[in-house]
Order: structure tokens, then sequence, then C-alpha cells
């Protein structure tokens, strides 16, 4: 068996993926460091491969891959990989890391949360200056958690975590999810998809959350930010492509919404021009709110638990439906 990697691991990750499959005579093909030769191994050694860990293959490499039977996703969201359409049409086990990177992206949330309430970014902006802004005790700008409703649209493992987070602070949580039966915890109300007005029209900060699929691409647009209070704020830690990203820009500038914060844009990086960089009320981060000390370890156990569950013919964790895109 030939397990090929596409994605860039440190040291230690390769050697636990050498050690657990060297009592099997399998061969695992470690991607090197350079991006364009990582591309140049999937164009010469994809029809070797019976697993691929990793998350992008184009249809030519796609293809070539005759041997294929399971692509391990080392990060949540599968869009990129069911760009191709025949690899969602396959019989190809698809599986992802949905869940490792739950904790650290909940955290992220809350950061952006505290930092808009605080109104951190126009202190720091002061600093920069050199300028000591001053103390207002009743600061409009400035918030407390307690009482506020944080609305979370798509209550998978992250929007478990931001609920939980939040709940901590004092905050009311509504979440709308695809499918609401057997959730005895968390929010104060889940609602259907089908509801999300009312989430949006609640909330004081609007959480996405959801993977992008057919039905969520572009669900968030000019209606959807009209729809919400003139003081709240938009956070995206999805994808970018969630959101209308220029009907999201015109609502920041005409007070529709009173701001965002985002990790996620359609296009990455942001080009240089995007609006969005000159906007006080944005928070921007480069798509980093996944990343934490421990992740390559813990991406490798929930695969190596995977390949000793397919060796004992046992269903693999987090495998992906292709119809949904998730």
């Amino acid at each position: 068996m030939v397990i090929l990697s596409s994605y860039l691991l440190d040291e230690a990750g390769n050697s636990r993926i050498e050690e657990a499959i060297a009592p099997h005579g399998d061969t695992f093909i470690r991607a090197p460091e350079a991006r364009e030769e990582r591309i140049a191994l999937l164009d010469e050694r994809i029809a070797e491969a019976d697993i691929l860990f990793g998350g992008r293959l184009s249809a030519e490499q796609w293809r070539r891959a005759a041997r294929l039977r399971w692509i391990h996703v080392p990060w949540a969201g599968v869009n990129s990989l069911l760009a191709v359409e025949e690899i969602g049409a396959s019989d190809v086990i698809i599986t992802n890391s949905s869940g490792v990177m739950s904790d650290a992206v909940a955290d992220q949330v809350m950061g952006y949360v505290i930092a808009i309430a605080r109104d951190f970014p126009a202190q720091m902006r002061a600093r920069a200056r050199r300028e000591w802004s001053g103390y207002d005790v009743q600061s409009p700008r400035r918030r407390i958690l307690r009482g506020s409703t944080i609305g979370i649209i798509g209550y998978g493992a992250i929007g478990r975590g931001v609920a939980e987070r939040a709940r901590a602070f004092g905050m009311k949580v509504i979440a709308t999810k695809r499918d609401i039966a057997g959730i005895a915890d968390g929010p104060d109300r889940v609602l259907p998809s089908t509801e999300l007005g009312t989430l949006l029209s609640e909330s004081d900060y609007v959480v996405a959350t959801l993977p992008l699929s057919a039905g969520t691409r572009g669900m968030i647009g000019r209606k959807e930010f009209a729809m919400m209070k003139p003081s709240a704020y938009f956070i995206n830690i999805a994808r970018g492509a969630i959101a209308r990203e220029p009907e999201m820009i015109v609502a920041l500038e005409d007070g529709t919404i009173a701001g965002a914060a985002l990790d996620v844009f359609e296009r990455e990086p942001l080009p240089a021009e995007s609006p969005l960089w000159d906007m006080e009320n944005v928070i921007i981060t480069p798509h980093s709110s996944g990343g934490f000390q421990g992740f390559w370890s813990a991406t490798v156990d929930l695969f190596l638990e995977n390949l000793a569950r397919r060796r004992n013919g046992e269903p693999l964790l987090n495998r992906v439906e292709s119809g949904r895109g998730y």
C-alpha cells in the first residue's frame, strides 16, 4: 500500500506515520517543503497512491489516480477537493480533520468578540500613534458581553465550542442547524436553517461556522445584512464565499451593520486593493484561526486512528458525505 502526502508535516509527524506503517511493509511518500515541488509530486506519483494525505487534486491528477481508495483531508473544509466533480461522484472515501481545529477556532471567535466589545482595535490604533486615548466611563463603543446575544450559523464542532465559551461570558446563544434533532444542550435556542432571519435580527454578533457547499455559497448577502441590527457585527471563520463580499462591503460602508471580523475571503490572499483593508470597523486575520501549537500532532493522531480502523474493517471517523459537501 502506498500513502502519498501532499501536505507538509513536521519531521515528527512524518516519522510517526512511517513507524506506524513499517510493520505492514507499506510505503509513505513525504511531501517536499516547496509548494511547487508538492504539486509536481502529485503529478508524478498520484498514479501509485492508494491513500492521499492532502486536500487538493486537479482534474488531470484525479484522472491518473486509478489506485486511489481513500483521501484524508488534513483540515475541515473539502470544497477545494470537491471542486473536481468526478471526485465527489466516485466511490473513493473522503475523511476530513473536523474537530481538530475546533478549540482554536472557537477561541479566536471569542477573541474577536472581546476585541469588538472592548474596542481594542481603536485603542491599538491610538497606541500606534503614541496617543493616550482617554477613558469614557459610558463610551458607546465599549460593551459588556453578559446579556448580549451571539448567533451561530451552523452548529457543528466549532459552533458548539463557540456556544460553550459564549455562555461562560453570560451571553445568550442562538444557533441554526440543518438538522436540529438531538441537540440537548448548548444554545438557548436552536432553529432550523429556514429561520436564519430570526437569528440575524436578534443577534449582536453573528458568527458563520458552517461548511461551504452548493447550498451555503453566497447565503449571506444584502438581504441578510439588512436583517441584522445596525449595531451588530458579522464574524466569518467558515469560508469567504459564504458571504457575498461586494454586498458585505456595501453593508459595512453604509452602516447597515456596525462591523465585521473576517478570517476568510472570496480571494485569498486578500488583494491589496480590497477596500476591507482600509475599514476601521473590520478586523482582518489571514485565514489563521485554526492554527495552534500541536496541530500537526493532533492531525496525525486522527489519520493514524483512521488508518488502524481501515486495516480492521471498522468505520472511519469524519467521513465526508460528498453530496452535502461535509
